[in-house]
């Protein structure tokens, strides 16, 4: 059996090495790269129901998307025992009464974020939320100055797509210990005072709204929290004192 030895220098042997080098740059100009693996996405932080704190300290949630009769009372009750509360005010509302929203602001209370119109937060996507939460912060900086902190949903709706946004958004979204359901025709005065100072505890949140049996229970509540050693603070000022947790 004969084999022919190629030379190195004949033109045969030239060829194929040409040849051999075209097969290299093929391999490695199209062999596909090594897909990186997806970005893991940063914990969503989860919503705000009360904060663990050694200090006696229990924030006041007002929200407010219709009306303005009952918040003049409110802040009387307020100012006159020195007391802080977070007004959660709608955007269509913050507009449509912006001396109510100044007053609340000269009052020292804090300004929170109720979403635009009362919509139903579980039932939009992320950007969607985040569009409405920004459309109140803006609408409440443009009559007061102040962009809102942190977010309460409406209906109290919680999602992934709620959270998101306001994670986005970088804003706590809170939510409540304690429910006066003063709203409820059926929520009585006495109703509300007891409920609220039988559960109170330091890092509560206690959620109103502005109706007439809010208004008179509240000086009530006001001077019973007070009397057990509470403070009454922001939802902010809440937040800087202790570690917030999801469960109320």
């Amino acid at each position: 059996m004969w084999i022919k030895v190629i030379s190195l220098r004949s033109p045969t042997a030239k060829v194929l090495s040409l040849f051999a080098l075209f097969l290299a740059s093929v391999f490695v100009f199209h062999t596909p790269a090594p897909r990186s693996q997806p970005a893991v996405e940063a914990s969503v932080p989860g919503p705000v129901y009360r904060v663990v704190t050694a200090r006696r300290a229990v924030a006041l949630t007002i929200n407010v998307v219709w009306g303005t009769e009952y918040v003049p009372q409110l802040l009387a009750a307020l100012r006159t025992a020195h007391a802080r509360a977070t007004f959660m005010v709608g955007g269509i509302w913050a507009q449509q009464h912006p001396q109510e929203l100044a007053d609340i602001v000269k009052a020292g209370m804090q300004i929170g974020n109720h979403g635009w119109a009362h919509g139903h937060p579980a039932a939009m996507s992320v950007d969607e939320n985040v569009t409405d939460i920004q459309k109140t912060n803006e609408a409440v900086h443009g009559v007061v100055g102040v962009t809102p902190a942190v977010y309460a949903p409406p209906y109290g709706e919680l999602g992934p797509s709620v959270l998101k946004a306001a994670a986005v958004l970088h804003m706590p979204l809170v939510m409540w210990t304690i429910d006066t359901i003063d709203w409820r025709p059926s929520s009585s005065v006495s109703y509300m005072v007891n409920k609220v100072l039988s559960r109170a505890k330091p890092g509560a949140i206690v959620l109103m709204h502005p109706t007439d049996r809010t208004a008179k229970a509240l000086p009530l509540i006001i001077q019973g929290l007070t009397s057990q050693g509470y403070q009454l603070v922001t939802v902010s000022a809440l937040l800087k004192v202790g570690t917030p947790v999801g469960d109320g």
